[in-house]
């Protein structure tokens, strides 16, 4: 979108133009949705009211998209619109669609002004004739729509080749299950750094500030909140808790971790699980690598904040090529590998629409090429721990199995209730962790844990 001069002067306090900036840069420059957010959050304009109603918008178009153009469709279709006056119908549609107490009139009438600022008086015609005829016309049902895969898809805003791969998988009732908690708000969570203060003294800070908290279901260290963003409390300035998603705090309590190991974090990024390795470590060493060098700096300011920087190794390092430095073999090895990341679609929408079937073969690749490469790194007796944030079974037990099939010197650890302390309801039967959005309302994940055997006398 070309922003110009008069639009950025007339429209600085006009929320609902830094809803369509953010959503362009999102849609149509393929920005992630986190990352724009954060950047606006932290230079905007506007007051902590209207930048709540920002973020809503813009997530909330980005997660109704394909539902919101299928309402659209009858006023746009054969019209060649230009992508910025398009994201601008689809922010004004949601607006109309799903937030009860703003006016229509508002609505309308705000995006004509941005219309004709950023464009000229016959764009602003435009986009009013087209929002009037919407508020006054009956939507299109989506019930109406006979093919099932494009019922769902419309219904739940999500690429039909996504409803078809869990159609396969699982009961049509479990997958409306799966599709209708994509659909719901992320909770913010948090795990406290028990290094520092006990879960209960978090929350009593917390709470003295005005955040209410719950224990997390699933993760003994894990908090969530209810009512705000823990990065503005004391306890984040603190370093008495770092922002990480509950499933995922599952990983690094599976290396059983005594204190005294020599651990491999083989992709580190964004630091949640090598921050919680290494506050499990005493005496021993983490090394952490990530082939991204501004999230290796995110990493380490992570670490910095918690005070665990002496213990850990960060370096900018593709994992497949990795060789331990001193020739030392690892007792512990975490690979959380890069993935479709299926499982985040809740709290990154986008990525409801930008990934294909072919993404999930192309990285089932990589992540098979990482394992082969990082069980060579670690000692006889060793764990690798395998974890990914996606739901595919190419990227999760495919990539297991295979990898056994060709490592006789390796077997599976399974993961139990009474020796691991891990919920029963997200234990397979394999004994992986399989976590799905929808049981516990965090992001999906996978996890596996195998071992080396003690002796290269294999079976």
């Amino acid at each position: 979108m070309k922003i110009k001069q008069r639009s950025k002067k007339q429209l600085i306090k006009n929320l609902r133009w830094h809803s369509l900036v953010l959503l362009d840069k999102i849609e149509n420059q393929n920005e992630f949705s986190n990352v724009a957010i954060d950047d606006f959050l932290k230079n905007t304009p506007l007051d902590e009211r209207d930048n709540r109603l920002v973020v809503q918008i813009v997530y909330g178009v980005i997660q109704n998209k394909l539902t919101i153009d299928y309402y659209l469709a009858p006023y746009v279709s054969g019209k060649k619109l230009d992508d910025w006056v398009l994201t601008l119908l689809r922010a004004s549609v949601y607006q109309l669609v799903y937030l009860d107490r703003i006016p229509s009139h508002a609505v309308v009438n705000e995006a004509v002004q941005i219309a004709k600022t950023n464009g000229h008086g016959g764009v602003g015609n435009f986009v009013n004739a087209i929002l009037r005829r919407f508020t006054r016309t009956e939507r299109l049902d989506i019930d109406d729509i006979e093919n099932k895969t494009e019922r769902l898809s419309v219904k739940y805003s999500i690429s039909p080749w996504i409803v078809d791969y869990f159609l396969k998988h699982q009961t049509a009732q479990e997958v409306n299950e799966l599709l209708e908690s994509l659909q719901q708000v992320p909770f913010v969570s948090a795990r406290v750094n028990t290094n520092k203060k006990s879960r209960k003294e978090v929350m009593e800070s917390l709470y003295s500030e005005g955040f209410d908290t719950l224990e997390s279901e699933i993760s003994t260290v894990g908090i969530r909140s209810v009512n705000g963003n823990l990065i503005h409390s004391t306890a984040f300035k603190e370093g008495w808790l770092t922002i990480q998603d509950e499933s995922s705090m599952l990983v690094a309590p599976l290396g059983h971790i005594s204190g005294d190991e020599k651990i491999l974090d083989a992709c580190s990024a964004p630091g949640g699980k090598a921050t919680h390795i290494a506050t499990l470590l005493e005496t021993g060493h983490l090394t952490a690598l990530d082939l991204s060098e501004p999230k290796i700096k995110r990493v380490n300011e992570h670490m910095e904040r918690l005070g665990l920087s002496e213990r850990v190794t960060l370096k900018v390092e593709d994992a497949k090529k990795h060789e331990a430095s001193d020739g030392q073999l690892y007792d512990t090895i975490y690979l959380d590998a890069p993935c479709s990341g299926l499982g985040l679609m809740r709290r990154k929408p986008e990525i409801k629409y930008d990934k294909t079937y072919q993404d999930v073969k192309d990285l089932s690749q990589i992540q098979t090429d990482l394992i082969n490469h990082v069980s060579t790194l670690l000692k006889p007796g060793g764990k690798i721990i395998y974890s990914t944030c996606t739901m595919s079974y190419e990227e999760n037990e495919e990539i297991v199995n295979s990898f056994l099939e060709t490592h006789n010197n390796f077997m599976q650890s399974p993961i139990t209730t009474e020796h691991d302390n891990v919920n029963a309801d997200l234990i397979t039967d394999e004994g992986n962790i399989r976590v799905w959005p929808q049981q516990f309302q965090t992001d999906g994940f996978f996890i596996s844990r195998l071992v080396k055997k003690d002796t290269e006398d294999v079976d």
